[in-house]
């Protein structure tokens, strides 16, 4: 008796695409990325599979903060070309994200100086935040 086929996820929306990332990040996704963003600012994608949930069946926390963490990155490298690593981030949870959920992160460079930059990261399902970021990066050189 053959297996039952995994069941196909659907499409994302249109408008984003694959961009290959840090090696980790590369490994717990597929992220993808709006193809259009404003310099500052930064969405990511992503169908959520089995292999990013907890035990419970919802997204594992930690698997949103990498998002989070990335898209934050991003906006911030989208708005000056520098590379960065977090010094310090925050999330919280507000309601859980369920497998098969598209799922947005909208992050955005919300200020800086020539050391850091502070960021934000919203979560998104549709039209309900799931999840809130806030980052501080630092400025390293110029990409």
């Amino acid at each position: 008796m053959a297996a039952d086929p995994p069941p196909v996820s659907p499409p994302p929306p249109p408008g984003f695409v694959h961009v290959l990332r840090a090696p980790f990040v590369n490994h717990v996704g597929p992220l993808l990325q709006r193809e259009e963003n404003l310099p500052g600012r930064m969405t990511l994608g992503l169908r959520v599979a089995t292999v990013h949930t907890n035990t419970m069946g919802f997204m594992h926390g930690g698997m949103i903060a990498t998002i989070c963490d990335s898209a934050m990155a991003r906006a911030t490298i989208s708005a000056m070309p520098r590379r960065t690593v977090t010094l310090r981030m925050g999330t919280e949870f507000f309601e859980p994200v369920k497998t098969g959920a598209w799922l947005e992160a909208h992050a955005r460079l919300v200020n800086h100086d020539e050391n850091v930059a502070h960021t934000e990261c919203l979560i998104m399902v549709g039209n309900q935040m799931c999840a809130r970021s806030t980052g501080i990066f630092r400025l390293l050189r110029k990409v």
